[in-house]
């Protein structure tokens, strides 16, 4: 058992960050349970009950579930924020701001073991969260999708959904280690730190929310009123859609509306310019490739991050 005894620098970065890791489990447990406690409600006193001839109303075990995994679906979208702001501020910068890290490189530990340390402890705990969070909110989604009012029409490719569905949230906790680590040494402020690793980690969030439509080939299809995308699956992710005209050109839904649908090609009432409809979609089964596509993309910014983390370092302190 002495082997497995944390020792060294390992032990006195969870000596000193204990309380932050005793609150990051709490947060965890807490938030499984209350889906797994939500899903044994519902599964027991329903999510519908008949009150009469056509009459039906929301049992109050289907409004918990729904926050609850909402909750938790939530938490991993968000649990990137959290990483960064943590792995910036009180894991790295606060040490070089109030020069704490001077012990520990006095007693034979290197700036990129020190480094190295935190990085590694703190990549382990986001991702058994993050792995944690994101099965418990596939566990309860498994069972929300065969109800049509748990489920209340959240799409796969929903921005607060489609994260914590997969792998993508790995890579966005590892990311945000990554970018903390980053801030950190470049700014050496604990404020202005986590300001920053929030900033960049939160932008790319965004950015990625805005071009992942086109990190793998839409499938495309035109033709009559009966070409439609929910026949070649049962929940595409619509990105682009609208009617062909007879000049050939292209005019979206949004275009119309813009114009005035009543007065825009898109209208049946109108003259019948439009000779088909288009529409640009991911069927369901993209949804893997979409993932590994974005998880790749954000490794590779994740190691670029950890990379330049140690040449500044290294520069500052070899």
């Amino acid at each position: 058992m002495s082997t497995l005894t944390p020792r060294g620098p390992v032990w006195v970065a969870i000596r000193q960050h204990r309380p932050a890791l005793w609150t990051a489990l709490l947060l965890t447990v807490l938030s499984v349970g209350c889906v797994v406690a939500a899903r044994v409600w519902v599964g027991s006193a329903g999510a519908m009950v008949n009150c009469g001839k056509e009459c039906t109303y929301s049992t109050t075990a289907s409004g918990w579930f729904r926050w609850a995994e909402n909750y938790v679906g939530g938490a991993a979208v968000l649990l990137p924020l959290a990483v960064v702001a943590f792995t910036a501020g009180p894991l790295v910068a606060r040490e070089l701001e109030t020069g704490m890290y001077r012990l520990a490189w006095t007693q034979s530990v290197s700036p990129a073991r020190w480094l190295t340390v935190r990085l590694a402890g703190a990549a382990v705990i986001a991702t058994a969260g993050a792995v944690l969070l994101a099965a418990t909110f596939l566990w309860s989604r498994s069972y929300s999708q065969d109800d049509e009012f748990l489920s209340m029409a959240r799409s796969w490719s929903d921005r607060e959904v489609y994260p914590a569905l997969g792998v993508t949230v790995v890579g966005y906790v590892l990311l945000a280690v990554a970018v903390g680590a980053l801030a950190a040494v470049l700014l050496r402020r604990t404020l202005l730190a986590m300001a920053a690793g929030l900033a960049a980690t939160g932008g790319t969030l965004l950015f990625f929310a805005w071009v992942r439509p086109n990190l793998w080939p839409v499938v495309k299809t035109e033709g009559g009123a009966e070409v439609n995308p929910f026949t070649a699956s049962s929940d595409p992710w619509i990105v682009r859609e609208g009617v062909v005209l007879t000049d050939g050109s292209r005019m979206t839904y949004q275009q119309c509306l813009d114009m005035g649908f009543s007065k825009s090609p898109c209208d049946p009432g109108t003259t019948p310019t439009a000779v088909a409809h288009f529409y640009e979609y991911h069927p369901e089964s993209h949804f893997w490739p979409l993932q590994l596509v974005e998880t790749g993309i954000v490794l590779v910014l994740a190691a670029a991050c950890v990379f330049a983390a140690f040449k500044v370092l290294g520069r500052r302190h070899g």
